[in-house]
């Protein structure tokens, strides 16, 4: 795996992950190498984060539990010093700042906060960049334009999810936020379909940056001038990423080692998603190390007898640019006992040409299920309306797009 690795590990990196190891009941045998004693510790995984705790982990002082719905809606919690919180977040601010957030920024921020939510760490991330913060504690799109407008808001902090109601309430309206010049989002990835939607009901010259990070694993990269689509640099001095299982291509599980976290050490954690590294320096001078996340694992399904990928449907939604709000895919069983998906989408439903190519995007999308298609195996992809207000969504706001119905 160390072909795969991220970053160079310095003798104090190797040091302080040797001690997190320990927390966690491991160490190395008796003449063992680093490598091959890291190469042999247990992938973890968010689901069992908190019984990561070794026995010499402190039980007293500041301490917070956390709480993150992720992109399935099922929660998973954690526990952290308030001073790790912190420290969190001010390197987190260090990524803002790099997106393009400045002291002379109004920072419009707001969004459905989940259970134990940590909402307040994105106000203390956002100190670090000395920007104006304007907090909006409300869901009604008219409120919120309104209160961009009266306080001269100038750039937005929020899940594409969440703006996607505002820009459709300003399109309704015929209006614009000529005002916002900049749109920083995380929690979920922000489509090119759906940034030149924004854009059209912005600052002519808005720019969109993100950046990433969980509950669990912490802050983990964000986005500069030069990062495209699903890219980031890494904030390396804080998490040692590893690309596990890589493809042909270097695609892999993304795994992280926070050295910040020793109440509930992050060890050789998987983050759910999919990456590959970025090779070469970065135009923007950073000598950080840059990955580029290609999906959520996991998210296969038995579709005919064939695994299909289903982070590949949603190249039917960039390809028919179809707006976060108006994709659906379901699994389901026609009549026949057929494995069928069903698109939800009004833009499509109400278009004859935009079903047959998105008839043909399909087949081209699942080749190996072409076989099944012609010999009536499966059902053909088949179209459906999308009623307003129907959108799948997450307790903590995340648009879903899949769903199977089958069982």
């Amino acid at each position: 795996m160390n072909d795969t690795r991220l970053v160079i590990w310095s003798e104090t990196q190797r040091a302080r992950a040797l001690e997190l190891a320990a927390l966690a009941g491991h160490t190395p045998g008796d003449g063992e190498s680093f490598d091959t004693f890291w190469r042999r510790l247990p992938l973890t995984d968010a689901v069992d984060h908190l019984s990561t705790v070794g026995t010499g982990a402190p039980t007293s002082g500041a301490r917070m539990f956390f709480s993150s719905g992720g992109s399935t809606g099922t929660p998973r919690y954690t526990l952290l010093r308030f001073s790790e919180v912190m420290d969190n977040s001010a390197l987190h601010g260090q990524g803002y700042a790099a997106c393009g957030i400045g002291p002379d920024d109004v920072v419009a921020t707001w969004g459905l906060p989940g259970l134990m939510s940590s909402e307040f760490t994105v106000h203390a991330a956002l100190a670090a960049t000395r920007c104006c913060i304007l907090p909006i504690g409300e869901t009604a799109p008219e409120v919120i334009v309104q209160v961009v407008r009266d306080f001269g808001a100038t750039a937005l902090l929020v899940m594409p999810s969440d703006l996607n109601p505002i820009i459709s309430h300003l399109e309704a309206t015929d209006a614009r936020l000529d005002g916002i010049r900049l749109v920083v989002t995380g929690g979920e990835p922000l489509f090119p379909a759906d940034a030149e939607r924004f854009r059209a009901r912005l600052a002519a010259s808005v720019v969109f940056r993100s950046v990433f990070q969980t509950s669990d694993t912490g802050t983990i990269g964000y986005q500069c001038d030069e990062c495209g689509f699903g890219e980031y640099h890494v904030h390396d001095w804080l998490q040692l990423l590893e690309i596990v299982d890589p493809d042909a291509d270097g695609t892999g599980d993304l795994v992280t080692t926070n050295l910040a976290r020793a109440l509930v050490p992050v060890l050789r954690q998987r983050t759910g998603d999919r990456a590959r590294r970025v090779d070469g320096p970065c135009p923007c001078g950073r000598t950080s190390p840059r990955i580029r996340l290609i999906g959520r694992t996991g998210r296969f399904v038995k579709f005919g007898g064939e695994k299909l990928d289903l982070d590949r449907l949603l190249g039917l939604k960039e390809a028919l640019e179809l707006p976060i709000d108006d994709f659906q895919v379901i699994l389901e069983r026609d009549d026949r006992g057929r494995d069928r998906f069903l698109l939800r989408s009004n833009r499509v439903f109400a278009d004859a040409r935009l079903q047959a190519r998105g008839a043909r995007l399909f087949t081209e999308l699942g080749r190996k299920l072409q076989n099944q298609l012609e010999h009536a195996i499966v059902g053909p992809l088949a179209f459906a309306p999308l009623p307003h207000g129907e959108a799948w969504t997450t307790s903590t706001g995340k648009t879903r797009f899949f769903t199977d119905r089958r069982s």
